[in-house]
């Protein structure tokens, strides 16, 4: 039990590279999308499909354009204070 302890702990040793690039930010396309899938397929009180498409593609937008609305915020932080 220890050395699988141990070999688990070897795994958080070094941090993991995570790409910052504009190609790899969009991987944040399909998460925002099954996020808003689930949640208006849980929170959908008479469902059908056209309402549940509309539902999600509302949701859907609504996360990317807050994303967008504080990405750009902590980008003009970022040239504000110089960094």
């Amino acid at each position: 039990m220890n050395m699988i302890f141990m070999v688990a702990m070897q795994l958080f040793s070094q941090p993991m590279r995570v790409p910052t690039d504009v190609f790899s930010l969009l991987w944040a396309l399909p998460i925002c999308l099954s996020i808003a899938l689930v949640y208006k397929a849980i929170k959908i009180e008479t469902f059908t499909p056209a309402l549940l498409v509309r539902e999600v593609a509302f949701l859907f937008v609504t996360i990317i354009g807050f994303l967008l609305v504080v990405a750009i915020g902590l980008l003009a932080v970022a040239r504000f204070v110089g960094i």
